[in-house]
């Protein structure tokens, strides 16, 4: 019962704060991850973990969390073909658990930020089970760049990362694509592309960016392709 009041409490907190911090006022967090493969309830891994920050309308270039982690499993050949990680560079990393206190402490006091981030919540949540990062993945409210854009842009073909920077001529060339990193920094810029999109809108707040977030996550196609985008 407690942990219901403790949620309910948290809820009706993050509305406040979300009304009441200014764009410009908030922290982003941008978070992606590299998994042995896609389905997490047959028991997939998180085998890279990335992050950076976003304050004030820009990529804070030199505050980065960037982690190999052992999954203690092997890593399939198909999945070793898409992020090129392979099973003699995550060895002797650390488990996910063995981090979480340092991923934890990177994404405190920021909204946290991803393309499909469910994703990659539900990664986290899984794979480091009964630990205060997976409690926290529970409460969290994000910001999902393909709601985000299907709120501002609804009629796209397409809301797959690299087809929505080519549309909108965002670069890329210069990151490594299905690295967490590398694809942390494109979404970074997707991201802020679609705040300057929303502010011009007359949005100023997360509460605006969450209500933008459900009108694109309203579309149909949209909830019945989201799943497949990463």
């Amino acid at each position: 019962m407690k942990s219901i009041f403790n949620k309910i409490r948290y809820y009706f907190e993050k509305q406040k704060l979300f009304n009441r911090v200014s764009l410009e006022q908030s922290n982003f967090s941008i978070l992606d991850t590299e998994t042995t493969g896609l389905n997490v309830s047959k028991g997939d891994k998180v085998i890279s973990v990335a992050s950076l920050k976003i304050n004030n309308f820009k990529i804070q270039e030199d505050l980065f969390l960037d982690e190999l982690v052992n999954p203690q499993i092997k890593i399939p050949e198909e999945s070793t073909k898409i992020h090129n990680i392979k099973d003699e560079d995550v060895r002797d990393k650390p488990t996910l658990i063995e981090i979480e206190d340092k991923i934890l402490k990177f994404l405190k006091k920021s909204v946290l930020v991803g393309h499909n981030i469910d994703f990659d919540i539900n990664f986290l949540k899984n794979n480091a089970k009964g630990t205060n990062l997976a409690n926290r993945m529970k409460v969290i409210q994000p910001i999902d760049t393909i709601f985000l854009t299907a709120g501002l842009y609804p009629d796209l073909e397409s809301y797959e990362l690299s087809n929505l920077c080519e549309h909108f001529n965002i670069q890329t060339d210069d990151q490594i694509r299905h690295s967490a990193l590398g694809d942390c920094r494109i979404t970074a810029r997707l991201f802020l592309f679609l705040l300057n999109k929303a502010k011009e809108q007359g949005v100023n707040n997360i509460a605006g960016l969450v209500k933008l977030c459900k009108r694109g996550l309203s579309l149909h196609h949209i909830i019945k392709n989201a799943k497949n985008i990463h």
